[in-house]
């Protein structure tokens, strides 16, 4: 702004004034760099905390760069920033199985935001309603099932967050699936697939693009976005290769995606189905105790 037409005041009490200023300025810059430094943290990934060995053995730019054949994928996936998807994991009698739906808020090539909507397949064919758990960076907030809202169902049935959700995975299947189902659709994974595949065939149709191969587990379990979810695998079968099959569409975002992960038992299968890219607004943490769904159904 200019000083024309400001009346001049004297000198020593205005030096003093833009002193004080100067002085106020920075300190309450000093505190917004403090709170912006705990807001974003919470959008980390949370693998560190899970695995802190891993974290600090990590090529800090493993996650932030990708080859030639993943980055046309995840620069679609991060333009569309949203997405909605479809989980099947471990279907067939797995006791760890799950089916659900969920919806992603693509921050950045490693950062993904995700509400999810995510049952264990009871197999006892009633109706089943899971609750809604948004992930923020490691932090999980938890909207109680239906059926077990309420202070008789103790701390299931109320709203609540978990601050380390890698940590209340161990005893919270629900949780566990959330994080799941967030490694498996995030463009992180498809990056650590491909760039790390050890073969790769591409078949090309009038609207898609199926792009098979295999990447070592081990590969996949030191990648520190999406590791959690192979770290256990590769600790059982350090020789094991994951198959996948991937299918984009001719803007090279995902229509499906289909893993075989090798366990002790034989081979655990996931699946994913990509749709309505673009839709839907920023994934945020809403006060309870009831709010909004923001997972998305596809069918």
């Amino acid at each position: 702004m200019s000083d024309e037409g400001i009346p001049q005041r004297p000198t020593r009490p205005r030096r003093l004034a833009v002193a004080v200023a100067v002085a106020v300025g920075l300190l309450i810059g000093a505190l917004g760099g403090v709170g912006a430094h705990l807001l974003d943290s919470d959008d980390a990934e949370g693998d560190s905390r899970a695995n802190p060995s891993a974290a600090a053995t990590a090529d800090p730019t493993a996650a932030t760069t990708a080859g030639p054949r993943a980055e046309p994928i995840r620069s679609a996936m991060l333009a569309e920033r949203r997405v909605g998807v479809e989980v099947v994991a471990r279907q067939g009698g797995d006791p760890d199985s799950f089916t659900g739906q969920a919806r992603l808020d693509l921050v950045d090539a490693t950062t993904a935001r995700a509400a999810t909507h995510v049952l264990y397949d009871m197999g006892e064919g009633h109706a089943w309603y899971p609750p809604e758990i948004v992930l923020i960076g490691n932090r999980a907030v938890i909207t109680p099932a239906k059926e077990m809202t309420g202070p008789d169902f103790g701390p299931q049935g109320a709203y609540r967050t978990e601050a380390d959700a890698s940590a209340a995975a161990a005893d919270d299947v629900a949780v566990r699936n959330a994080l799941e189902t967030r490694w498996l659709a995030q463009p992180a994974h498809i990056v650590a697939l491909l760039d790390h595949a050890t073969d790769l065939n591409t078949e090309r149709a009038d609207a898609t693009r199926t792009l098979t191969g295999s990447t070592p587990l081990n590969a996949l379990g030191a990648d520190p976005t999406i590791g959690g979810l192979y770290r256990p695998y590769a600790t059982a079968r350090p020789e094991g290769v994951v198959r996948f099959t991937l299918v984009v569409t001719t803007h090279d975002l995902p229509k499906s995606l289909k893993i075989e992960v090798p366990s002790r038992s034989g081979d655990d299968a996931f699946r994913v189905r990509y749709g309505q890219w673009g839709r839907g607004e920023a994934i945020d943490a809403r006060p309870g105790p009831t709010p909004a769904p923001q997972w998305t159904n596809l069918s």
